[in-house]
């Protein structure tokens, strides 16, 4: 059998895995293709179970470069919390297995995995278990276990037309200070935590989940996750440019390195805020108890997502960070 050329798109490979592992177990509820899988529980009427899985590789998702061990665990934990708090749900149980050259020390991995202890402590989440092997490169991939009402349950696909496009905070700073760090730049101290140490927000996830109809983690860009919402819930959404929360430190680097701090937001990625979705009359109440929410758009029926610019034009948005279209 003649082999194909190669792997183009990180969206198509997840769909076509999905595929291959596909099942039949009634059980499982949402698998491959939201930010974590959902398992019903064994006895009717209780929480469900949320699994996720993350792994992040050296020089893709963090460098020793820039980043101290420390930072790197702390980043390695959060991007797996914030998959669970895009869910609705909470976090219970961590695992962590490691790939580690032989050039690391114990010292370094012994700082790295404090990291990960201390962001899991902030959340009241353990880890209970993993696994080392020698690699060429540092690996680091964890499965974070959580759980979920019925009622708190977000899932990508249930965004309605006529709902409002809201996102939990300001977006750009993990992609400016990237930026920052590549150029040989030391970034804002804003823009520095933003990308070495981002948090999650199961902070206000509890609040958000009960109102929303459909919720993701901006891990890969907005474009991206407004992409996935609307695939998976068949419809469309608009975008307006200049409602996208930004700040100051971001907007000025962007000056500084010649960059459009826009697309930082829209493809930088990693920024780990919450997107949802939510009736207008539900976002007024919700933003009466919850701070920092604004809402940059709405659903629409038309397929497809388009940024509306401040003078009216309106340009189709796709893509995102995607592994494997960007060579990495």
């Amino acid at each position: 059998m003649k082999d194909d050329t190669g792997i183009n798109s990180e969206v198509e490979l997840i769909a076509r895995m999905a595929t291959v592992f596909a099942g039949s177990d009634s059980n499982v509820m949402t698998g491959i293709g939201d930010d974590a899988a959902v398992i019903r529980p064994p006895n009717p009427g209780g929480d469900y179970l949320l699994v996720t899985s993350d792994m992040l590789l050296e020089e893709v998702h963090f460098s020793r470069r820039w980043a101290e061990p420390v930072q790197i665990g702390r980043k390695a934990a959060a991007c797996n919390l914030s998959d669970i708090a895009a869910m609705g749900g909470k976090a219970r149980w961590m695992f962590v297995s490691l790939a580690l050259p032989a050039n690391v020390s114990t010292r370094w991995t012994l700082s790295l995995c404090e990291g990960i202890a201390r962001e899991c402590r902030s959340h009241k989440v353990t880890v209970a278990g993993g696994d080392t092997c020698k690699g060429d490169k540092i690996v680091i991939s964890i499965t974070l276990l959580g759980s979920v009402g019925p009622r708190n349950l977000c899932l990508r696909s249930q965004a309605q037309v006529g709902d409002l496009l809201v996102v939990t905070g300001p977006l750009g700073g993990s992609a400016a200070g990237l930026a920052m760090l590549r150029s040989g730049l030391e970034p804002d101290p804003y823009l520095a935590a933003k990308h070495l140490t981002p948090g999650c927000r199961l902070d206000i996830a509890g609040r958000i989940a009960p109102l929303a109809n459909a919720m993701i983690d901006i891990s890969d860009g907005l474009a991206s996750e407004t992409g996935h919402i609307c695939r998976q819930s068949g419809v469309g959404a608009l975008i307006r440019a200049a409602a996208i929360p930004f700040e100051k430190p971001v907007v000025e680097a962007a000056g500084m390195l010649g960059c459009d701090h826009l697309q930082w937001a829209l493809a930088g990625g990693e920024d780990f805020e919450l997107l949802f979705t939510i009736p207008p009359q539900k976002f007024s109440l919700l933003a009466s108890t919850v701070a920092g929410l604004v809402c940059i758009g709405e659903i629409v029926s038309e397929p497809g997502v388009r940024l509306v610019h401040p003078d009216g034009r309106r340009t189709a948005l796709e893509g995102g960070y995607d592994h494997f279209a960007t060579g990495e």
